[in-house]
């Protein structure tokens, strides 16, 4: 009867759990598309998005599998100096697989690309999930930059901007000033070193610790590596690319075509500080900031709207049909 009682316990939190990763986020995302286009005609949606030059967008996805591409002769430099040697090809599979894996659970692409190479290529898993966080460390320090120079260069037209918005400015302000949030985060400090000081022989702290022991000895031998030149210029290869393939979109929209190089990087910017929101594949929290972006530079609703909804969907259907294309190959070279 106990049994019955554990499996049945057991069932009810599996659910739960995939109401959490699945359905919670891609609800969300699905909610907030909703209210994008709830006041928008879908004919005249659909007449703007016709007029869309095609073969201008078909064009960009190029550069997505590039920068994709390139991640994966990055990817091998930082496990390289760990004592493996995994093949570029096996690593871009799993790369490719990886992204498509997002839009079915958010975030579990990183992990499940760990997972399939820690078995094909034999490499500790622990290892792996330690390069893709420094993977995703390089990510947040590139963003950043490209953020604060799309600032730089903008700086005098953001300042107009927070002028005619002084309402959120003010929000902003006040948010900053709270001392609610300065108590929030010194009381997250404190808890942490509670719990890391006094619950030293606890199962998960010791397994925490470990982990970030073992990490730690990986980047010593990271930081160590010979090719730092090729790890800088990847890292610029793949955002360049990235920049390419959203920034060639604009070319295919007659409202968007004369906004300009800054106009790009502002929405590459804004957009990809999106992507760190879990959603399916960025739905959702990607279109939002793109259609700021857009609306700053006065491009009406219905037009940032069509070109958001657009863009986005070519750019899924190509990273779902490139993941696919990854997974088949990643099966091929498993029965070989």
């Amino acid at each position: 009867m106990e049994e019955k009682n554990e499996v049945a316990t057991s069932k009810k939190s599996s659910l739960l759990n995939k109401l959490i990763k699945v359905v919670l986020p891609l609800g969300l995302g699905i909610a907030i598309i909703y209210y994008l286009i709830s006041k928008i005609d879908p004919r005249e949606l659909w007449e703007v998005l016709k007029d869309a030059n095609w073969p201008i967008l078909l064009f960009s996805l190029l550069f997505g599998l590039l920068g994709n591409t390139i991640r994966g002769y990055r990817w091998q430099l930082f496990i390289k100096p760990l004592g493996y040697n995994p093949k570029v090809s096996m690593l871009n599979y799993a790369i490719y697989g990886g992204y498509a894996v997002n839009f079915a659970l958010p975030r579990a692409g990183e992990i499940w690309r760990c997972g399939v190479l820690a078995k094909e290529e034999d490499i500790p898993f622990t290892k792996l999930f330690g390069t893709m966080i420094l993977d995703r460390i390089f990510d947040t320090l590139t963003v950043f930059t490209i953020s604060l120079i799309a600032f730089l260069f903008n700086m005098q037209f953001f300042l107009t901007q927070l002028q005619q918005s002084q309402g959120t400015f003010d929000t902003v302000l006040s948010v900053l000033k709270s001392p609610l949030l300065y108590i929030a985060i010194g009381a997250a400090i404190i808890t942490t070193y509670i719990v890391f000081k006094y619950f030293k022989e606890n199962v998960v702290v010791r397994k925490i610790k470990d982990f970030l022991a073992g990490m730690s000895r990986d980047m010593k031998s990271i930081w160590q590596m010979k090719t730092k030149g090729r790890l800088f210029l990847y890292t610029i290869g793949i955002w360049g690319s990235y920049f390419c393939y959203f920034y060639i979109t604009f070319f295919a929209f007659d409202f968007t075509t004369n906004l300009g190089i800054t106009a790009g990087l502002i929405a590459f910017a804004l957009s990809s500080i999106s992507m760190g929101v879990p959603s399916n594949g960025g739905l959702g929290p990607w279109q939002i900031a793109v259609i700021a972006s857009l609306s700053l530079y006065g491009v009406d609703k219905l037009h940032a709207t069509a070109f958001a909804t657009g863009v986005f969907a070519v750019q899924s259907i190509w990273v779902i049909l490139c993941g696919l294309f990854g997974i088949a190959m990643l099966a091929i070279k498993k029965r070989k």
